[in-house]
């Protein structure tokens, strides 16, 4: 199998409204030896403000983010074209589900292609962060891991790399992330092969589903709030609404015997209250999923013994009444959860629903979304109008304005600078950075020592004169 190690510096840490600036990224064979490698930047985005703080981190420039050559599209349709050449091939990165994968889908979406690039086909994807975290549950001699803040172990790629002797001279610099991710994830392999190649075989989540579905019970890991916790847990059903995406697993820390007889109402209260009985497991997340052959590792559970939580495990599997009732529970939340967000559907953006707009695309505008693609800059002016998707046609009108607005009209050219300049000026709270936000950050980070005020003197002069601008198309 072919490893693809990949990372990005971005703009910002919001996986939605930030922007990819650089990518690093290696092509390797199963042995780890890098075949082939990419290392580009890009320049800023008309319609971002990057975090100061983002910036002082990855030590990119305000001249690079202005002069560089590459646009954001050009970047991203490089990245697409090396990432199809070396696939498949498994995707790997450090914190790429819980970040670097979501920024890469909005890069591509928003460039108008297909966004599900490293999950289509035969290719599929690794976490080094997940592994990491798996491993010092369940092979806890495999790599070291610090204690942070509070005494608690911390994860952080440079933490790990250095109480490991893992080289990573150039942290923050995309490349040099990369490296010491493919050096941390060699050390996993070598280590703790049983752990990897556990993991590795899940090609998609229905893998991962048909494993807890199969097996009396399973070992598994979940960050919640923000704390890791290990769990011996059994299959109860899969999601009502999200499919097999999505599955319910009971908590067998729990004795489920009190449980089994509860009325609808009553069952909805205790499993849901605290302690919460039912775990809730993303399957597209790249869950820590091992066989039960892991359960000496569970010390919340070794008091209740590998006996007893095998009959917990099947009660549960045996009684579909039970299984029964919770998939209705569940599909209840669902549908509370539906109304509420629909209430305030008002406040999402078009970055928020490019799931929506990609899966659910139209026979017509898929047609135009293909043709698209393959048209020189004057025949995409012509044919992002034609998207019936409001999404499609915002970011249709944004790339043409970045790539080629002289093949905008007049009237298409004011709106969509007038749409940025709403955007970046106001004064209301906003999930992405304003103009005033970034005001205020500087003002913050000028109060701090040792903080680099060279560089925020750069980026001051740059926020003003974007100010200046965009006051000018209101």
């Amino acid at each position: 199998m072919n490893y693809v190690f990949y990372d990005f510096e971005t703009s910002g840490n919001n996986k939605d409204f930030d922007q990819i600036l650089q990518i690093g990224a290696v092509s390797t064979d199963d042995g780890f030896q890098v075949k082939d490698k990419i290392n580009i930047s890009c320049r800023l985005k008309k319609d971002i403000i990057p975090a100061p703080e983002a910036l002082l981190i990855n030590k990119i420039s305000i001249d690079q983010l202005k002069s560089n050559e590459v646009s954001h599209y050009n970047l991203v349709s490089q990245l697409k074209q090396k990432f199809e050449e070396w696939s498949p091939a498994c995707f790997v990165g450090f914190n790429s589900i819980g970040f670097d994968e979501d920024v890469l889908r909005q890069g591509l979406f928003q460039s108008l292609n297909y966004p599900y690039l490293t999950t289509s086909k035969d290719n599929r994807r690794l976490d080094v962060l997940k592994l990491a975290r798996g491993v010092s549950a369940f092979a806890p001699n495999t790599i070291v891991v610090p204690l942070g803040e509070n005494n608690k172990q911390s994860f952080k790629l440079g933490n790990l790399t250095k109480v490991n002797q893992i080289d990573h001279k150039n942290a923050h610099d995309a490349i040099g992330d990369v490296m010491a991710t493919l050096e941390l994830a060699k050390k996993i392999k070598s280590s703790a092969s049983e752990v990897w190649d556990s993991l590795l075989i899940y090609k998609k989540g229905d893998d991962i589903g048909k494993k807890i579905f199969s097996e009396d019970f399973v070992c598994y890991q979940d960050l919640v709030f923000g704390k890791l916790y290990n769990f011996a847990a059994c299959f109860v059903c899969f999601h009502p609404v999200y499919g097999k995406s999505w599955l319910a697993a009971f908590d067998l820390k729990h004795d489920p015997r009190p449980l089994l007889d509860l009325g609808f109402s009553e069952l909805k209260q205790a499993l849901f209250s605290s302690p919460v009985k039912i775990r809730q497991i993303s399957l597209n997340k790249m869950p820590i999923v091992l066989s039960k052959e892991h359960f000496s590792s569970l010390d919340d559970y070794k008091d209740i013994g590998l006996e007893e939580i095998s009959k917990r495990a099947k009660l549960v599997k045996e009684n579909q009444e039970f299984c029964n009732k919770v998939f209705e529970i569940l599909a209840e939340k669902a549908k509370e959860k539906k109304e509420t967000s629909s209430q305030d559907e008002e406040d999402y953006f078009p970055e928020q629903f490019i799931h929506e707009s990609s899966i659910k695309m139209s026979k017509d505008d898929r047609a135009i979304f293909y043709k698209f693609q393959k048209s020189n800059w004057e025949e995409k002016a012509k044919l992002y109008n034609n998207f019936q998707d409001t999404v499609l046609k915002h970011f249709g009108r944004l790339l043409i304005f970045e790539e080629n607005p002289d093949s905008l009209s007049k009237e298409e050219l004011i709106l969509v600078k007038k749409e940025i300049a709403e955007k970046l000026l106001t004064t209301e709270q906003k999930p992405w950075i304003t103009i005033p936000d970034a005001m205020k950050k500087i003002d913050d980070l000028r109060a701090e020592e040792n903080t680099d005020k060279n560089f925020l003197n750069d980026y001051d002069l740059f926020v003003q004169d974007l100010e200046s601008q965009h006051k000018t198309n209101l």
